[in-house]
């Protein structure tokens, strides 16, 4: 048979029969819908993240008391407890840090936990993160400055109440008002703001807006650490150093870590009591956090996609007894066995292939309804539709090959004599 006479064929025995080849596919729809629908989400989800860390920088080593890591459970506490009795880092580190060759420039920094709401006049708001830090940070970070300055030295030298803020608190504390040379009350302190960042969105629901940025030395004058608890732990001093052009992060981590070492005194036999973070490190820590969800969708469509072959098998024997003298005419007028074995055959790859692209609209219909009903974006790359097409007409051409050989293997005086 023709390769056209095959597609015919199929497409006539798919519409003769149309709920039962629905029903029938219904496995290999399901199985492919929850591939395209888990990938397309992730996949948005993957884009936004690697866009977001872009922000965290490549060339950039975050010198703190902790490792960047997931912590869960009873540990959570016994970890903090450790990085309680680690030496906090201090300016004068960072100033050791940047004349380093490899180093071009250090940005410390102090985030400040005990600051609650923020108000001007009769507004208040929650603020996620306030930080002390130097003119430098906006260099390092790749942040910018969209309206107003930057900080200068003077306002770290003098201490001054002055403070930058993102968009989100622009917006929502002073509406349409002009927030430039406004005081804000952060804390029981009074700061004037100064300047306003550039927008940053949001990370799976932290809004990267929603910021106050104040001079490093004024943080550490007016909001001290707490001396008990987690806070004490994340509320120390920070720094972030960009690689010097010409070298790579590793080289640059070993003469951090080298410096900080010698600094802290410590034995070639004891551990560090600091620790170098990069972008990568959240890289990694990511796809080992999505990994676990790829295959959990993998087993999951893998067993619609089972189940599916399955009721493909069983039809495709019924279907045989229902044209067992059918198979016999064939036979009786030149057909091949071959040729009835490439009709069965194409007949359950074709019905698996129409089943995966009822999938495939399923499957970008759902993910659409998720982008657009929650914050989590969707994108649906094209090596998931080929993989998934594809692997749903292996499971019929797989599940095709036993009905199909019985009915090559007809007697067909036998099949003639069928009722």
């Amino acid at each position: 048979m023709k390769f056209y006479d095959l597609i015919y064929t199929s497409f006539h025995g798919l519409r003769t029969h149309k709920l039962r080849s629905v029903l029938t596919t219904l496995g290999i729809i399901i199985g492919v819908a929850t591939v395209i629908t888990m990938v397309a989400i992730i996949e948005g989800v993957n884009a936004f993240v690697y866009r977001a860390f872009g922000g965290v920088g490549s060339d950039v080593i975050y010198v703190q008391k902790w490792k960047w890591a997931f912590f869960v459970g009873s540990r959570d506490r016994e970890w903090w407890r450790k990085m309680a009795k680690r030496e906090d880092l201090t300016i004068e580190d960072a100033r050791a840090i940047e004349n380093l060759k490899s180093i071009s420039k250090v940005a410390p920094t102090y985030p400040v936990f005990s600051v609650g709401e923020v108000r001007y006049k009769n507004k208040t708001l929650n603020v996620n993160d306030v930080a002390g830090i130097t003119g430098d940070y906006f260099f390092v970070s790749g942040r910018t400055v969209e309206e107003g300055r930057s900080f200068v030295d003077a306002d770290n030298d003098f201490k001054r109440k002055v403070c930058i803020i993102g968009p989100f608190v622009a917006e929502n504390l002073f509406d349409k008002e002009n927030p430039m040379g406004k005081e804000i009350i952060i804390g029981r302190h009074r700061f004037t703001v100064v300047g306003i960042t550039d927008k940053k969105g949001e990370l799976l629901g932290n809004n990267l807006d929603n910021v106050i940025f104040i001079p490093l030395k004024t943080a550490l004058l007016y909001f001290k650490p707490p001396v008990r608890g987690w806070r004490g732990v994340f509320q120390s001093l920070q720094i972030a150093a960009k690689v010097e052009k010409g070298f790579t992060v590793e080289q640059a981590k070993q003469d951090i870590r080298k410096l900080l070492r010698k600094r802290r005194n410590l034995f070639f036999n004891q551990e560090d009591d600091f620790a170098l973070n990069t972008q990568e490190m959240l890289l990694s820590m990511y796809k080992n956090l999505t990994m676990g969800i790829f295959f959990a969708m993998v087993g999951i469509a893998s067993l619609a996609l089972i189940v599916g072959g399955i009721g493909i098998m069983n039809i495709m024997l019924v279907s045989v007894s229902e044209r067992t003298k059918e198979i016999g005419i064939r036979m009786a007028v030149g057909a091949k066995r071959r040729d009835i074995l490439m009709q069965f055959l194409s007949e359950a790859v074709f019905l698996t292939g129409v089943g995966g692209v009822l999938g495939l609209f399923l499957g970008a219909g759902l993910a659409k309804i998720v982008d657009i009903l929650t914050p989590l974006p969707s994108h649906i790359p094209v090596w998931s539709i080929l993989i998934a097409i594809g692997f749903s007409m292996i499971v019929g051409l797989f599940f095709g090959i036993y009905p199909a050989t019985k009915a090559s293997k007809l007697d067909p005086i036998e099949a003639l004599r069928y009722e």
